[in-house]
């Protein structure tokens, strides 16, 4: 499976940026033979605090969302990306929603939440979704601290899990100096927690995280695709916006 693992920038509250910037992965993804693109956590809205801009979050019938799902529509190319999602019932979620066909095959909320996202509700359910006639399994940036969202999808047939991330970096980053800080912290911290879950249950896990500056937090990029005994197969090599183009033998 040729799979697209976008680090990029997501600006906080630009969707028609950021919607623009999906669909231009996509069409460069089917150009490059890729059946699938992994966005970053909270890829299409950018990041959302729910106390103090809640007007960012979307509803997942949301104009832009669609957009991006009727674009899978006549490709191979299936879609992976991040929202913050307010629900019917008026909770916050951080969603990964699952696109394909033209059509939405389902969201995976973030069941752990991380530090500063305590407004947001915790996802209940784990899902597997059928890409391509593969199943795969979705843990998302804080999740990797945890087991049991691997230990599901590896549970229920999955044998490649998608690690989606938005790390925000405590203070601004100023130079290169401090770049190269922030993102020695989150490549130790999301590989190692990648290669442990891979070497102990025998899964595939890509990683791809937001990158760069946004209105008002930093964010240490980086993609990456780790194989079942634990090794690092393919990465970035830093902080910087870039794809990455996997193989991954299912």
């Amino acid at each position: 499976m040729r799979i697209l693992l976008a680090a990029m920038q997501s600006e906080k509250g630009d969707l028609k940026l950021n919607l623009s910037n999906h669909l231009k992965k996509l069409d460069d993804a089917s150009t490059r033979g890729c059946e699938l693109v992994l966005f970053p956590e909270m890829s299409l809205t950018g990041s959302v605090d729910p106390l103090m801009n809640p007007e960012r979050l979307i509803a997942l019938e949301n104009s832009n969302i669609t957009a991006l799902t009727e674009a899978t529509k006549g490709s191979s190319v299936a879609a992976v990306f991040g929202v913050a999602e307010i629900s019917e019932s008026g909770d916050a979620f951080i969603t990964q929603v699952v696109a394909s066909e033209g059509r939405r095959n389902g969201v995976q909320r973030k069941r752990h939440l991380g530090e500063g996202e305590e407004h947001f509700s915790p996802g209940s359910e784990s899902e597997v979704f059928d890409i391509g006639g593969r199943k795969i399994g979705i843990a998302i940036c804080a999740e990797a601290g945890f087991d049991a969202p691997f230990d599901d999808a590896s549970n229920a047939g999955a044998r490649l899990v998608l690690f989606p991330a938005a790390p925000g970096l405590y203070g601004r980053r100023t130079d290169e100096a401090s770049w190269k800080s922030g993102f020695a912290w989150w490549e130790q911290s999301s590989l190692g927690d990648a290669c442990r879950h891979a070497k102990r249950l025998g899964l595939w896990i890509a990683l791809a995280g937001q990158a760069g500056s946004t209105l008002d937090e930093d964010f240490p990029g980086f993609a990456a695709l780790v194989s079942p005994n634990g090794s690092v197969v393919d990465r970035l090599p830093d902080w910087r916006e870039g794809d990455l183009i996997v193989e991954v033998p299912l």
